[in-house]
């Protein structure tokens, strides 16, 4: 059995993505027994619950956890059985979401199947009388995802403002396939009133159990119990003291973790519990260590088919390289003449992974590859060149995050290269022709990475290598009518650059619309005169804008005085951080920095009764900095304001320094300059 276990294991090990967080606790733990609390019965809703209108905890809510139990025990056969009951109150239209569910499972070989769907939807209807809908087995749709996964999707019947779902489903796991125990999410996009699981676990397989999140446990049990005598091992149990161990966690009223501005993916903040399964102990036999290390894992990628062999035996590939790089001897310019190449010539399929499943010479003659195929390309031609380079496994940001307490592949879904040339070091990608050497794409800036070599393989940091840099300076002219006119020149440089040129040679937009779009949205009535963009195909020049533009109601002309806002571009006009507090990162994925300059002519006969005064905020431990300025010589004004977020994440306890931050900079950006007509002039 244990042969046929580790086969088993091999197979499905890529297969299950599964997120390292926080905390680590083997469980085979004994914790003590807390205070208990019954499940819902399934079919029985309590009126309250059929009566809620709002959720006062919550305002916002469109609907509520009432409930969500699950439960994890292995069967007679020693396959594994997960059980989920839920229970949702839907509020308004907007949680008619929440009236659909889909499971998704490994349908490959059977390993796992989904089984015996329920479902009912519960309203008040005449005289308050309770009706009961039941879900349809013909509403019940079981589809293909990609030959390999597939998915059971359904949608409960008769959903309305203040109507209760609810919904259970049975998912069966084959004997052998221990690294399937499900894994538990404690907390939805809306607030939870109670969530709650059990899993039983066999004393001969030992597993970790990975704590994500801060919030307390209601509940929190487990104990050693005698081996169920209907399961398999029941007649060896008595002699190798074979145990089960039940244990039991739940959580009451988790709060609506909803996505917020510059968040990673919610699946890296949820209060949940994971399972990985470290060790095996049949009885009779020797323990076995199911992981590997970060050593032995890399001596394996190495010698695999399909990752560190692709590297070295390529003909074409090393005629290729040799070829870019005769003649030059920085390496710097051997670096730069096969990124280039590579990315220009290559078109990314925009699959992720870490396992080509091309030759990467016939990929190379085809011109198209996913992100390994590409990643390992750039780290072959390169060690063909004679540079140091090595493959670098990351997760991106919309996988999740990394954690270094395991030893998983499954924790990675794309390659970068490192490269040393002379005496700097790079991390690159060339997946996105537009991208430069100096920058990696934003969907791989996830913090760490790991450095696949033999001798010494190991984390490195993804160090932000850019930032988003744009610096606009407008000369205009004011009239005594209030009209406007003047040009401007606007440099986007680092990802600003980046992101424009996506938008402009992918045709996103229409030139005239993007100017338009870009500066001149926040005037009142602004017409565009006459533009050009400079430098669109030179991707390590600054990508230039030039226009020529105009307005006739721009300021507000009342009697005597003159009413506008010098903050012509880029205004910001509201915070983008409402909430209050915030209990995970802010991630930027990179730096900003902005800079608006105005040069502007007053008109004649009126003198500057009110500018904004000088402001200025900054952010803790070198975070950022703001200041805008305003001066005015004669007729003549002037004003600089500059943003600058120098680091790309902030921490929780940092969140309220920025929040305020940003409220002063829409403070002052809402600051207006006040002409009053001049004394000595007579009006006509």
């Amino acid at each position: 059995m244990l042969t046929a276990f580790f086969f088993k294991y091999q197979a499905c090990r890529r297969m299950r993505r599964t997120w390292w967080k926080l905390s680590v606790v083997l469980l085979l733990l004994q914790l003590p027994l807390q205070a208990q609390e019954k499940p819902p019965k399934w079919g029985e809703v309590p009126p309250a619950d059929l009566d809620m209108k709002s959720f006062p905890a919550d305002t916002n809510a469109a609907a509520v956890v009432l409930s969500d139990i699950g439960r994890a025990y292995f069967n007679e056969e020693f396959g594994i059985e997960f059980e989920r009951h839920r229970r949702v109150k839907i509020l308004s239209e907007a949680g008619y979401d929440w009236g659909s569910f889909v499971v998704t499972y490994y349908a490959k070989n059977r390993i796992q199947r989904v089984a015996e769907i329920e479902g009912y939807t519960f309203t008040r209807g005449p005289g308050g009388a309770v009706r009961r809908d039941k879900l349809d087995k013909k509403a019940i749709f079981d589809e293909d995802v990609d030959g390999e996964y597939r998915r059971v999707r359904a949608t409960l019947p008769a959903l309305a403002p203040g109507c209760v779902i609810e919904y259970r489903y049975k998912l069966k796991i084959k004997e052998g396939y221990y690294t399937y125990l499900p894994d538990w999410e404690f907390q939805t996009s809306e607030p939870t009133r109670w969530s709650e699981y059990r899993a039983e676990i066999p004393s001969m397989l030992g597993y970790a159990m990975v704590w994500q999140g801060m919030s307390k446990l209601e509940i929190n049990e487990a104990e050693m119990r005698d081996w169920p005598p209907l399961m398999t091992y029941a007649q060896t149990a008595g002699i190798y003291n074979l145990k089960m161990s039940y244990h039991r966690w739940a959580m009451r009223d988790m709060p609506a973790l909803r996505r917020e501005p510059y968040m990673t993916p919610p699946s890296d903040h949820l209060a949940k519990i994971d399972f990985q399964l470290t060790k095996i102990m049949w009885p009779g036999s020797v323990p076995q260590d199911v992981m590997n290390t970060w050593e032995k894992l890399a001596e394996d990628l190495v010698d695999s088919d399909h990752f560190g062999k692709q590297l070295e035996r390529h003909k074409v590939l090393r005629q290729q390289a040799e070829t870019l790089v005769a003649g030059l001897t920085s390496p710097e310019d051997k670096l730069r003449a096969i990124y280039n190449y590579v990315r220009t010539t290559m078109t990314w399929d925009e699959k992720f992974g870490i396992y080509v499943d091309v030759d990467l010479d016939k990929a190379l003659q085809a011109r198209r590859g996913g992100g390994p195929e590409i990643g390992l390309m750039l780290t072959s031609m390169l060690r063909f060149a004679g540079l140091e380079a090595c493959p670098v496994l990351i997760s991106t940001r919309q996988h999740g995050r990394v954690l270094q307490i395991y030893p998983l592949l499954t924790q990675f879904n794309h390659v970068l290269t490192y490269v040393k040339a002379g005496t700097r070091e790079y991390l690159l990608e060339a997946t996105d022709p537009l991208c430069p050497l100096t920058l990696v794409p934003e969907h791989s800036l996830n913090q760490v990475g790991w450095l696949v070599d033999k001798k010494n393989p190991r984390w490195i940091g993804i160090a932000n290598p850019g930032a988003l840099s744009n610096n606009t300076v407008v000369v205009a002219k004011l009239t005594s009518e209030g009209a406007i006119t003047g040009h401007f020149e606007s440099s986007d440089e680092g990802y600003s650059g980046l992101f424009d040129r996506h938008t402009l040679l992918n045709k996103k937009k229409k030139e005239e619309d993007y100017v338009r779009d870009g500066w001149l949205s926040d005037m009142t009535g602004a017409q565009l005169d006459s533009f050009k963009i400079s430098n669109q195909d030179s991707i390590y020049a600054p990508l230039l804008t030039r226009a020529h533009f105009s307005s006739t109601d721009h300021a507000q002309v009342t009697g005597d005085k003159i009413y506008f806002n010098p903050m012509l571009f880029g205004r910001r006009e509201e915070n983008p951080f409402k909430s209050p507090e915030r209990f995970f990162p802010v991630d930027f994925a990179y730096g900003h920095k902005y800079v608006f300059t105005l040069n502007l002519t007053l008109p004649e006969g009126y003198d500057v009764q009110e500018v904004p005064k000088y402001s200025a905020a900054t952010l803790p431990n070198g975070g950022g900095q703001f200041k805008r300025q305003v001066q005015v010589d004669g007729n003549r004004l002037q004003m600089i304001s500059q943003m600058i977020i120098s680091k790309p994440r902030f921490e929780p306890a940092e969140y309220r320094s920025l929040r305020d931050f940003y409220d002063r900079i829409v403070t002052a950006h809402a600051d207006q300059v006040v002409l009053t007509r001049s004394k000595n002039v007579v009006t006509q």
